[in-house]
């Protein structure tokens, strides 16, 4: 078993959704982790349809001043198609919906049970407490992938809406503030869960 755990964001065009959940989950982490266990977690992110090449979308950019980042980390980030090399490296995949999920799942198989929707994943990581796994933060990771996988199936049935971020692209800027707000929120509970709870 690797050291590390890869967690990979799926988006449709790679500019909006995933790389702005990417950028906030390494600061998140930053804040939560040693630096010696942060460097154990490789976040990335990929769009199904990316505008590769592209940066982050400037809207989405001017979020991030809210969440504590530097406008210019989104200038970093180069939008990049999702492919199966990627995914096979991958121990988590969040995605910004359902489509999105199916996607990947019927590109790779084997990620049927450690690929969620972001807003999904958090939802079932909730109620959990994952203390009986002890301090090291990979571990708690892996086990909360396993945990929410098994949760899966036996919890309340949620409309697709209730699981979906919806796409700022192309729409004005309080799409972007509400899309960032969304992605935010879930990225909390998913780590308070990870490694607080």
């Amino acid at each position: 078993m690797r050291k590390s755990f890869r967690i990979l964001f799926v988006c449709t065009g790679n500019v909006c959704r995933s790389p702005f959940a990417e950028l906030l989950t390494r600061h998140l982490l930053a804040q939560r982790l040693p630096s010696d266990q942060v460097t154990r977690f490789v976040v990335t992110s990929a769009g199904t349809q990316a505008m590769t090449g592209a940066t982050m979308h400037s809207l989405t950019r001017d979020q991030l001043p809210r969440w504590g980042m530097e406008r210019l980390a989104g200038e970093t980030h180069i939008a990049r198609n999702l492919d199966r090399i990627t995914l096979a490296a991958a121990d988590l995949v969040l995605t910004a919906d359902r489509e999105h999920r199916a996607e990947v799942v019927s590109t790779h198989p084997p990620l049927l049970h450690s690929t969620f929707c972001l807003r999904e994943f958090a939802r079932l990581l909730a109620p959990v407490s994952l203390r009986r796994t002890g301090d090291d933060p990979v571990l708690r990771a892996r086990a909360a992938v396993s945990t929410a996988a098994l949760r899966r199936g036996h919890v309340s049935w949620v409309n697709k809406t209730d699981d979906t971020v919806p796409d700022p692209y192309g729409r004005a800027r309080g799409a972007h503030h509400q899309s960032t707000d969304m992605i935010g929120a879930a990225l909390s509970e998913v780590l308070t869960a990870m490694f607080d709870a």
